[in-house]
């Protein structure tokens, strides 16, 4: 099976060449401008690194969110076309479950992973180290004010995302000196994109061009969507 990854969500594209054990590809770049067409060019460049094209990719994995509203449509947008001309499945994933997999070989109880929904919210989910399975799910997704957010944590979460530097004083003076991944972990990476749409296929996560959707966890009347 080869399988190739993509992930839209945050300020950076991710794309990942992948078969069933291993990434064969990977690269993560942010584009000031012209994402859309950035986002196909490095595709591009990592199918031909990997020696496969399109066509012999027998599924696809993306990100679905929850993160920004224009990144993720260009990226579900790509993984449509390609899964409908190509009659393939799409294997989704939690967005923020794959910035949870950067902390894979983190020495932590608890994780909590943060993402700036702007206007003082956050997209967030909170994971638990269970052994062999790495970290999983406490919760579901969620779209919390800030407040609300903080006032799940406790000082011996590690926190990952972009919202913990821009909350960073809230955080401090809510709980101390929190510990926290380094900067460059706070965003999705080809092994972490890989490895859940791998482990989607296992579980027969699977759906189609037509019933592919991004995750938002806002109301389409809510205010934080139009500031996206």
């Amino acid at each position: 099976m080869n399988f190739l990854c993509l992930d839209t969500s945050t300020v950076y594209s991710v794309v990942a060449v992948s078969d069933e054990k291993k990434v064969l590809v990977g690269a993560r770049r942010q584009f000031e401008k012209g994402r859309a067409e950035g986002v196909f060019e490095l595709i591009e460049t990592c199918l031909q690194q990997s020696g496969l094209a399109l066509k012999d990719m027998d599924a696809f994995g993306v990100g679905v969110g929850p993160g920004s509203f224009t990144g993720l449509r260009v990226g579900l947008s790509a993984v449509k076309g390609f899964a409908f001309a190509f009659s393939r499945p799409v294997y989704p994933f939690s967005s923020l479950a794959a910035i949870a997999f950067n902390a894979v070989h983190i020495p932590a109880r608890r994780l909590a992973v943060a993402v700036d929904a702007r206007r003082s919210h956050v997209y967030a989910a909170e994971f638990k180290q269970d052994g062999k399975k790495g970290f999983v799910p406490l919760r579901k997704d969620a779209l919390l004010d800030v407040e609300r957010w903080l006032g799940r944590l406790d000082g011996h979460t590690v926190l990952a995302g972009d919202a913990v530097k821009m909350y960073a004083p809230a955080i401090q003076e809510r709980l101390g000196v929190a510990g926290c991944l380094e900067e460059d972990m706070w965003y999705p990476a080809p092994e972490g994109i890989a490895a859940l749409t791998r482990k989607a296929f296992r579980q027969r996560r699977k759906t189609d061009a037509q019933g592919l959707e991004a995750v938002y966890l806002y109301s389409r009347d809510c205010q934080v969507r139009k500031a996206c």
